[in-house]
């Protein structure tokens, strides 16, 4: 039996992962017995000076493999982008895909593909990746690229990718709801359907939501994203309410409210090992 362990959205820049955080999760690994642990994307801002410096320190501890998100693409060329795509790794009789994706507006088909590239200008962080192609010729290329490789493939197969890859995953709420072409497409499940994908690990978008199994396919979905966004942020506030602020819902200004203090950065020590196992899916392997 092998225990693969899948995490996403670490953040690592943003988040100020330091040598704590490390050890943290290092020592959650051991305590699940993690054999081997894939990132399903979105380690920093920059893969080069801080994501690949951390994998190589953490290799030192646990096997461990990684795609790309969009995140870590910032500054690559298409060429170093496709370089980490589609990784096949065998557990046994199971095979374990790795790709990042990518987004073709269909999630949101009611606006014109000018109006998304009007959204993705002014609000998006993509806007920031140089990529050769348009946004649906990406995504269907990679869609050609992955059928290829699944056509190829037998016994149980897991993928790991960062885009979201299921209507059921995305944004509800109705201002967010235009972000919604940017997070993936349909066409991913309609592929791991047809091939019998066994399991799906992805991100991108930070909600944890429990697994579910949709048309045979198992998805587990639990990013650990931006520390605004945290359980234990939340809990702090709940447990020191002298510090709470009028814009509550506003996440960055409540979290810059208290990053600082003393009982912040105590209380973050003291709840940070469960954050990490909540943003932690064990899949179990023969």
């Amino acid at each position: 039996m092998t225990r693969i362990g899948f995490m996403s959205d670490l953040h690592l820049d943003s988040n100020q992962f330091g040598d704590f955080e490390q050890q943290t999760l290092r020592q959650l690994l051991k305590e699940e017995q993690i054999d081997h642990l894939h990132i399903a994307g979105d380690l920093s801002n920059d893969l080069t000076k801080i994501s690949l410096p951390f994998i190589e320190t953490l290799k030192q501890e646990i096997p461990l493999s990684f795609n790309l998100g969009n995140h870590d693409m910032l500054g690559l060329s298409e060429q170093e982008i496709s370089n980490y795509d589609f990784q096949v790794q065998q557990f046994g009789q199971t095979k374990l895909v790795s790709f990042s994706g990518w987004y073709d507006y269909s999630f949101v088909p009611e606006k014109s593909k000018e109006e998304h590239l009007r959204t993705k200008t002014n609000f998006w962080f993509d806007r920031r990746l140089e990529r050769q192609l348009d946004d649906p010729s990406i995504t269907a290329q990679i869609l050609q690229e992955l059928e290829k490789l699944l056509a190829t493939l037998d016994g149980p197969i897991i993928v790991a990718l960062h885009f979201v890859p299921h209507q059921d995953f995305l944004y509800d709420h109705p201002y967010f709801q235009r972000f919604n072409a940017f997070l993936g497409s349909q066409a991913f499940h309609q592929l791991f359907v047809k091939y019998r994908v066994k399991e799906v690990v992805f991100g991108h978008l930070h909600h944890r939501h429990q697994s579910r199994v949709i048309e045979g396919v198992r998805y587990h979905m639990r990013p650990l994203g931006y520390i605004r966004e945290w359980e234990l942020t939340r809990n702090f506030f709940n447990d020191f309410p002298q510090y709470k602020i009028p814009q509550m819902y506003r996440l960055h200004k409540r979290y810059n409210a208290v990053k600082d203090l003393a009982e912040f950065r105590d209380y973050k020590k003291k709840h940070l090992a469960a954050e990490l196992r909540d943003a932690l899916t064990v899949i179990e392997v023969q």
